[in-house]
């Protein structure tokens, strides 16, 4: 097999395997529609106050939403030693760990994009015309995760504790993305100039691509170890 061919062979056997069980996804649906019904009910907003919050309490609910996903992400591959039998096949870890990005990338940007609606309506905001702008900042931040945590998770899926460390080692290096998401949500929602939160999304593509190559050099490594 070519190296995008194991790409796309990884990519598709965990949608095959999602659309089967949908454990995934409706998972990290109902998680993150837990914190936006918690927040929108927990705060009375105006519109000027909701521009101001709710970018913070948006990516709060991705991120951990993210996390949720990211945790299965390699479990379910202990099952009948699918890891070992990975490990086994003379074929390049990279590829791997790109199979695993492009559908860890995937499951997150399908529930964000289900949940954007409700973000919309529970917190009367006005973004029809900012649609575009919002979908980029909202790719590039999920790239950035998707990234550093499909590597971590390698790390963490034999530790009987996966689920603790995993958000533990995963935060920490994640802090450039939450600011940069944040504050260019936060910047387009109050309708500033693109030239004043540009630089934050030029952050979140640095980020994306400085980590997704060091996550692809490292993870042969984490996979052999």
């Amino acid at each position: 097999m070519t190296f995008f061919n194991i790409i796309r062979w990884i990519a598709w056997k965990d949608l095959i395997s999602e659309m089967r069980s949908r454990e995934n996804i409706s998972s990290m649906f109902f998680f993150a529609l837990i914190v936006i019904l918690i927040f929108s009910f927990s705060f009375s907003m105006d519109q000027q106050t909701s521009h101001e919050l709710m970018p913070g309490i948006k990516w709060v609910a991705f991120v951990f939403t993210g996390i949720i996903g990211l945790g299965k992400s390699f479990t379910a591959e202990l099952q009948n030693d699918c890891l070992d039998n990975l490990q086994m096949n003379p074929i390049p870890r990279g590829a791997i760990y790109l199979g695993k990005l492009v559908s860890n990338l995937f499951f997150m940007l399908i529930v964000e994009l289900i949940l954007f609606p409700l973000f919309v309506i529970f917190f009367n905001l006005d973004v029809f015309e900012k649609i575009p702008l919002f979908v980029l900042i909202l790719a590039a931040g999920t790239l950035g995760l998707s990234a550093v945590g499909t590597l971590f998770s390698a790390m963490t899926v034999q530790i009987r504790a996966r689920e603790v460390m995993l958000p533990i080692l995963l935060l920490p290096l994640i802090v450039p993305v939450m600011i940069g998401a944040v504050e260019a949500t936060g910047s387009l929602l109050r309708g500033e100039s693109f030239t004043f939160y540009r630089q934050w999304i030029e952050l979140l593509l640095v980020f994306d691509l400085i980590f997704t190559i060091v996550s692809f050099w490292v993870f042969e490594f984490i996979l052999d170890h």
